[in-house]
């Protein structure tokens, strides 16, 4: 072996380690920006802090994600292409830093791309022939190009953490507030309710959601109509119910069994001194069935 070549090899390794640099925090901030508005499960828990994950395992916290696929997925990759975000402050102290970014986001709500995305009907998006998807892809990049791209526009303060001289977005998931779900079914009405996840701890501006299966185990069809109740209710608009189809009647022929999806976001508002929140989905004593 030649010395001098492996000698060489090491000073050459240790100048590149040398001179690389680890993301500042709002290079993580922005990357984190991105990622959010791309549904980038993977990309955003590499980006949570060790110290927030010792609260939610991954598992958990990819159930609370909306898994894009197909070419959904390709077309908010690429409409997350076009995200124009800038620092307007940057605090560091110690291993804690705070970023305010600017960020400039393509409006996916705006009725130009609603229209182009088929009002976002992902299972007719993932149906599209290649020269249909070939066609949106192009006309979504003309709208860039000429600068016809709905715009929003808004400020987000992103709190991070240096762990092992590496910065990553902290989301204070220890002193979040845990929101247990919960199913409340009449005695009388012959109905097995299982939620999914049945409690979790969501931090400030988080999202969750929430599988509600319900199995008819009687001998007839049956009809309720499904409530629900966050409690303590003085701190119920805290937490905004962003979906829900159970808001419609629920009827189940006899041995059948639903899954129902309801999307919950816990607000930014909510007072340091809420520790936890429970929502209770009532199914009341069903209406007259089918024998």
């Amino acid at each position: 072996m030649n010395l001098r070549n492996f000698w060489l090899g090491v000073v050459i390794v240790l100048i590149l380690a040398g001179c690389a640099q680890t993301p500042s925090p709002e290079e993580t901030a922005i990357a984190y920006g991105h990622a959010l508005y791309a549904n980038d499960a993977d990309a955003l828990w590499r980006l949570i802090s060790e110290t927030d994950r010792r609260h939610k395992d991954e598992a958990t916290f990819r159930r609370q994600q909306h898994p894009l696929k197909g070419f959904t997925r390709e077309a908010v990759a690429q409409l997350a292409r076009h995200i124009d975000a800038a620092p307007l402050s940057v605090a560091v102290a110690e291993d804690r830093a705070r970023v305010v970014l600017k960020f400039r986001l393509p409006d996916a709500n705006a009725p130009a791309i609603r229209g182009l995305m088929h009002d976002w009907d992902e299972d007719r998006l993932n149906e599209l022939s290649a020269g249909e998807r070939a066609e949106i892809r192009e006309r979504l990049d003309a709208l860039a190009r000429e600068h016809r791209l709905p715009i929003v526009e808004g400020d987000e303060t992103i709190e991070l953490i240096r762990e092992a001289e590496t910065w990553h977005v902290f989301l204070n998931w220890a002193g979040g507030v845990r929101v247990t779900f919960d199913a409340a079914v009449d005695p009388g009405l012959p109905l097995d309710v299982k939620i999914s996840p049945a409690s979790i701890v969501l931090a400030r501006g988080e999202r969750v959601r929430v599988s509600v299966r319900a199995r008819n185990t009687g001998a007839r069809e049956l009809t309720t109509r499904v409530s629900h109740r966050t409690e303590p209710a003085t701190e119920a608009n805290h937490l905004a119910l962003l979906q829900c189809p159970l808001l419609v009647p629920v009827r189940l022929a006899a041995g059948e069994a639903e899954e129902y999806e309801s999307e919950y976001l816990l607000l930014t508002d909510v007072p340091e001194g809420v520790k936890a929140l429970t929502v209770t989905y009532r199914f009341p004593t069903s209406r007259a069935g089918t024998p």
